[in-house]
């Protein structure tokens, strides 16, 4: 849940850094910008989510997921290396930060095949509903 957190924030954030980029607006009031978000989210009816979305969306979760786990092993893997030949890493450093990282990968993916499991069960109730 963290991951998706931390993906919003990120997207939400490079939005707004866009938006300040993308040139200057002349503003006749300080009131016109907050009449203008009104306006759009009035008009803005955003699309209810349907069980095929969820489905995708799901699979797309287990596949990030299945990749972050890919790259824990290979990080694993560098770190059994390393342990291997000790003149490489003599006081243990890299050895260490391999083994963190592939365990933060590994708690990420967890995460992501725990949403996917979520975003499934989502999706056949709505699928339930649907058909009567």
């Amino acid at each position: 849940m963290k991951v998706f957190g931390y993906v919003l924030a990120g997207v939400l954030g490079g939005i707004g850094v866009m938006m300040f980029s993308t040139g200057e607006r002349e503003q006749s009031s300080l009131l016109s910008p907050v009449g203008d978000a009104q306006a759009a989210l009035e008009t803005d009816v955003p699309k209810p989510w349907t069980g095929d979305d969820l489905q995708e969306m799901a699979n797309i979760y287990d596949q990030q997921a299945n990749e972050l786990q890919s790259e824990a092993v290979r990080l694993e893997q560098q770190a059994t290396s390393l342990m291997l030949k000790p003149h490489m890493d003599p006081k243990g450093f890299r050895r260490t930060s391999l083994m963190h990282v592939a365990s933060a990968r590994w708690q990420a993916a967890r995460e992501l095949h725990e949403m996917a499991a979520m975003h499934r069960a989502e999706g056949k109730r709505l699928f339930a509903l649907k058909t009567p």
